[in-house]
């Protein structure tokens, strides 16, 4: 879904958000000896489609090499699961493996604190559409969407929208809701999906409070250079979610977000440019 919308549609409903995190699928091979991209061997190819992850990874595990895999999630295990295939492992979204029982092929899941990726804007998340003027299809999404994964993906969408990125760029973030404390204090950090084994917007409503954090990275393509932020805020209403997103997305250009994305604009534009040699 585009972050800007035309102006006859809108966003009617998010859904509740299934895990947004990468995973790590592991060759059959390696499964039993490799849990982590640390761990695999100097020149181990990677196979990933999202610029983003490439970007981060490279970051972080100079040693690998990440190659373009494309196909559906059933065409892309196969290639994998070649035994004179060049892949060691892949990075797939989890919500795509989960919601097609095939979680048992996660060797690991990636996130900030757990393999240095932050996933990509709206990731997990199942947004419906409707027109603008569609008030009886508005209500009755309504009664199924899930405010806090919405408020989530705008405030994420914001962000994108704000710093002009798409898909094909690297920008990763990571939205939590903070719960409450039972302690003086009120606020704890925010729920880990390590700790819970599922979205934060999937526990109980009162453990959570209305404190949502927003980090986001920016990266260039060769991973070596990048700025992140992160800012926690309170957040009750979508023009609130939507606020966040664009004060995250300043800090971000404030600290050189945008001369990464801009590069990386030229470049591209530069090479649609260039003569098809074939």
């Amino acid at each position: 879904m585009p972050t800007q919308l035309p102006p006859t549609l809108q966003l009617g409903a998010v859904m509740p958000r299934e895990d947004p995190r990468d995973a790590l699928v592991m060759k059959a091979s390696l499964v039993d000896t490799h849990k982590s991209l640390a761990s695999l061997p100097e020149g181990a190819v990677i196979g990933t489609s999202a610029l983003r992850r490439s970007a981060q990874l490279k970051r972080l595990y100079p040693h690998l090499r990440f190659t373009d895999v494309r196909g559906n999630i059933g065409t892309r295990l196969a290639k994998l699961d070649d035994a004179e295939g060049p892949y060691s492992a892949l990075i797939l979204a989890a919500a795509g493996l989960i919601r097609l029982g095939m979680e048992g092929r996660i060797t690991s899941y990636l996130s900030k604190n757990d393999g240095g990726m932050l996933h990509a804007v709206g990731q997990g998340a199942i947004g419906i559409e409707t027109r603008q003027d569609d008030e009886r299809t508005r209500k009755l999404l309504a009664q199924v969407g899930c405010p806090r994964t919405t408020k989530a993906c705008l405030a994420e969408r914001s962000l994108m929208r704000t710093l002009e990125g798409g898909c094909s760029v690297p920008i990763g973030v990571e939205t939590e809701w903070q719960r409450k404390s039972s302690t003086t204090t009120g606020i704890t950090p925010a729920l880990d999906y390590h700790q819970s084994g599922k979205p934060v917007e999937a526990n109980d409503e009162d453990q959570l409070s209305d404190n949502l954090v927003l980090q986001a990275i920016v990266v260039s393509l060769d991973g070596q250079d990048l700025v992140d932020a992160e800012l926690t805020k309170r957040v009750t209403t979508n023009d609130e979610a939507e606020q966040l997103g664009k004060d995250v997305a300043a800090i971000l250009v404030e600290r050189g977000a945008a001369k990464i994305l801009d590069k990386i604009n030229s470049n591209r534009t530069n090479s649609e440019k260039k003569p098809n040699s074939s």
